[in-house]
């Protein structure tokens, strides 16, 4: 069972994300601010994590560089998902780090989020 960690500050689409992963068989776990995202990263070493761009505290840039500036969490797959305004010099901020696989806005569709997720996980 693959481990996906959410880090988003919107109860509603973390929760539909949630639900949608956890019938396919994921163990979703969930973070709801960068800071409380980081702390789980580190603890639980999701296969992938979704990430959300703007939070409170610590925003989604914040919490990539983070995780890729530490060794335990540096080769984790993240895929960042922004409701705010889809910006390609956000996205080419975000591409620079190379453990940001992908960057989608909020209004993707499900199965192609999911199509991008199982893309991201080692082949069994």
């Amino acid at each position: 069972m693959s481990l996906m960690l959410i880090i988003d500050d919107n109860v509603e689409f973390r929760t539909m994300v949630s639900d949608y992963f956890t019938d396919l068989g994921f163990n979703v776990q969930i973070g709801g601010d960068g800071r409380e995202g980081l702390a789980k990263a580190k603890e639980l070493k999701p296969d992938v994590i979704l990430c959300d761009v703007m939070m409170p505290d610590i925003g989604g840039i914040e919490v990539v560089r983070n995780l890729q500036a530490d060794d335990d969490t540096r080769n984790i797959p993240v895929l960042v998902i922004t409701g705010s305004f889809f910006d390609k010099n956000m996205s080419e901020l975000f591409r620079q780090e190379t453990n940001c696989r992908e960057f989608m806005s909020k209004t993707v569709e499900l199965s192609f989020l999911e199509k991008k997720v199982m893309a991201q996980l080692p082949k069994r």
